[in-house]
């Protein structure tokens, strides 16, 4: 191409752009100062737009004002909580009271129920039976001895003591015939050695009708030379 050509368009160019230039920048001023406009592709959208109200000043109870400045709008905050919730007693939570028992006094008898005595023996008399070592003889003899009393302890006479047993023994002997034992005393040989066996003893009234003056009572012989005497004591009772 011929530099003249060339020249010219180059220069055609120039206004070109140029023009461009000036028709943008007024577009861009066109649109700034009227958004609204048929040139603006991307108006803003219309509403009612509320400028903001002014806040006035707030002024706690605490606060105190500055000397020579009026006094802003003072406002007290009043705080409000929600409702307490009201509690209602269900029948769990509701507890009921035991009552007491109900105690009851029994009354005493009007009349005191005697305690009845000891069955007083069928007989006249009883008797008591302890074993002892004989004062003369040793283990070459075995027998049993005792007295007679009455209710106040003295010689009763006239009964006799019936003893038999082990070995064939049936013996009667007259209430105070071994004055070793006293006025009552009386003894019977059982054996010239020790042995061990049962015997009775009993007191009657004769030999003859051998009415029983005392119940039956069981000597036991232990064939102990330390206690080869049993001494039986009859004693009247009523």
């Amino acid at each position: 191409m011929p530099h003249g050509c060339r020249a010219r368009l180059f220069n055609f160019l120039a206004v070109v752009f140029l023009g461009l230039s000036v028709v943008s920048s007024g577009w861009v001023v066109e649109i700034a100062v009227n958004p609204y406009g048929r040139l603006n592709p991307f108006p803003p959208p219309k509403g009612n737009f509320q400028p903001p109200t002014p806040v006035a000043a707030v002024m706690l109870p605490s606060e105190t004002p500055t000397p020579g400045l009026a006094p802003s709008a003072t406002h007290t905050a009043e705080a409000t909580y929600p409702p307490s919730p009201t509690w209602t007693a269900t029948p769990a939570d509701t507890e009921t009271p035991t009552p007491w028992p109900t105690l009851t006094r029994t009354p005493l008898p009007s009349t005191v129920t005697p305690v009845p005595s000891p069955t007083r023996s069928a007989f006249t008399y009883t008797a008591a039976i302890t074993y002892q070592v004989h004062p003369v003889q040793l283990c070459d003899w075995m027998g049993v001895a005792g007295t007679v009393t009455d209710l106040q302890g003295r010689p009763a006479l006239g009964a006799f003591v019936h003893i038999w047993g082990l070995g064939g023994v049936d013996e009667l002997v007259a209430a105070g015939a071994n004055p070793g034992y006293g006025p009552s005393g009386w003894e019977v040989r059982l054996g010239r050695g020790q042995i061990v066996g049962n015997w009775t003893a009993q007191l009657v009234a004769s030999p003859e009708t051998k009415k029983a003056l005392s119940d039956a009572f069981l000597i036991s012989m232990p064939g102990d030379c330390k206690r080869n005497l049993a001494l039986v004591h009859f004693q009247k009772n009523h």
